[in-house]
């Protein structure tokens, strides 16, 4: 009833999750030749809220895969269900990245931004795709992601590992401190350094490797924002860290906006503004 989506891609691993309405086992059966998977990964626990991650994978490697339990597969084994590995760290790649925020609507004004995307890059595989926040409306509940991001995307997630950060709509149901709520429950974020990059111990912000490119994602709603704190401390100590040739940073509050918010004035824009950019 939800899924499969691929999380956490690295060059040599990717999780793989996925919800059934039965609580089963888990199994991810994979290859690399369509209808022949004769690699698998199980899980013996019955759950409802499947997470696999699949290790020991070759870098920039196509995979082909099928969900399901250890009696039958729900889905895969086709064309459309694969994974891509990342490249190593520093290797030069041309690199597509597809970035929406405030997407989660669940409308036809998302359903247009999706298909205009799915238009416009036409058989080009998407590397990386990021999500910037209010990921789901009204306020980031269950019910609203599996409208706004699993009804709405479920070619893409099946075979493009989605990344995201914590918007204010998505935080009223979620907590950083305690990485509780919808949004930690459905994503699976590094924060063990397992991307290639620092480990921040949290999956409120973290950092990953994809190519030559160094992604960080902040926390501007829900952690501590202060110069000083635990997530600038972090981002510091992670930048220091890495040989990347480019750097990309992302997190949900516009450091400079004059639209529907005013960086003048409000507090997580006004702050991300003075602590975080001079660090970058």
């Amino acid at each position: 009833i939800r899924g499969p989506y691929l999380q956490t891609g690295t060059p040599s691993s990717v999780t793989v999750r996925w919800r059934t309405d039965l609580s089963t086992d888990t199994r991810v059966a994979f290859g690399n030749t369509l209808t022949n998977l004769l690699d698998s990964v199980s899980d013996t626990n019955l759950t409802v809220d499947h997470e696999v991650t699949v290790t020991g994978l070759v870098a920039e490697t196509k995979y082909y895969y099928a969900i399901g339990s250890t009696v039958t597969n729900l889905a895969g084994n086709d064309a459309n269900h694969f994974f891509r590995t990342a490249p190593v760290s520093q290797e030069t790649k041309r690199t597509r990245i597809w970035v929406i925020g405030d997407s989660g609507t669940a409308n036809s004004n998302a359903a247009t931004v999706r298909d205009a995307y799915d238009i416009y890059t036409g058989t080009n595989l998407t590397d990386a795709w990021v999500m910037l926040g209010d990921n789901a409306y009204p306020s980031g509940s269950d019910a609203h992601y599996q409208a706004a991001v699993f009804e709405m995307y479920p070619s893409l997630l099946r075979n493009t590992t989605l990344w995201a950060t914590l918007g204010n709509h998505d935080g009223s149901s979620a907590q950083s401190a305690t990485q509780s709520g919808p949004y930690y429950d459905i994503f699976s974020f590094p924060r063990d350094g397992q991307a290639g990059g620092l480990a921040s111990g949290t999956e409120a912000y973290y950092s990953f490797d994809h190519a030559n490119i160094h992604f960080i994602c902040l926390d501007s709603y829900d952690t501590d924002r202060s110069t000083n704190g635990t997530m600038m401390t972090w981002l510091r100590n992670d930048l220091a860290a890495t040989m990347q040739d480019w750097i990309i940073a992302y997190w949900h509050h516009p450091p400079y906006s004059r639209g529907s918010h005013n960086s003048d004035f409000e507090t997580e824009l006004v702050e991300m503004r003075t602590n975080a950019l001079p660090i970058l």
